[in-house]
């Protein structure tokens, strides 16, 4: 009688959670990808005597998309997504990236934050891939979740010791679709 009733209970229960589970409907995401800074970790590296000081820095950005075809694999290289270079101005087609980062300094004289780009290298320098974040499905379903990037500076001509930068970011979804743009906080390169 007893197991009988423990067993009636736990059925019961089973049938009440999937009712509720039920009726909860997916969030209501637009298709192209929108993100919110989270944080920006900053770890100055131990350095060996002679060497420059080194900084770690993580970025974290949430992110929501509403079919969740976040991400690139490492066989998508056929276009839009090959590595083709433009022989003119020797950038990498930007389709190839979907995690774009541009560094900013800020100019101590106006107060403005200034891109900074590398002499000799192209734009974009600091742009990268990240695999993708759902299984592989002809099922479109949202996602959302943390993205997280690492990036390194070092003190030094570029990055002198007093300099204040921070970072622009945004993603593109397999569809192509750029989410908005957002800035991290900043902080100070120290010696």
């Amino acid at each position: 009688m007893a197991m009988s009733r423990t067993l009636s209970l736990g059925l019961l229960f089973a049938l009440l959670c999937a009712a509720a589970t039920s009726c909860i409907s997916p969030p209501d995401f637009s298709d192209t990808p929108r993100i919110k800074f989270e944080n920006l970790d900053i770890v100055r590296l131990p350095n060996p005597p002679g060497f420059q000081t080194e900084y770690s820095d993580t970025i974290r950005i949430y992110f929501e998309d509403g079919n969740g075809d976040l991400g690139l694999s490492t066989t998508d290289t056929m276009p839009p997504y090959d590595r083709t270079v433009d022989p003119v101005t020797k950038e990498v087609n930007e389709n190839y990236y979907n995690y774009f980062v541009q560094t900013q300094i800020k100019n101590p004289s106006t107060g403005d934050w200034e891109d900074y780009v590398a002499t000799g290298l192209p734009a974009g320098v600091y742009n990268s891939r990240y695999p993708r974040l759902a299984p592989e499905s002809d099922k479109e379903a949202p996602l959302k979740g943390t993205l997280k990037f690492n990036t390194s500076v070092t003190v030094g001509p570029v990055f002198p010791p007093g300099s204040e930068i921070r970072y622009r970011v945004s993603i593109k979804d397999r569809a192509l679709n750029r989410s908005n743009e957002i800035f991290t906080s900043s902080h100070v390169i120290e010696r």
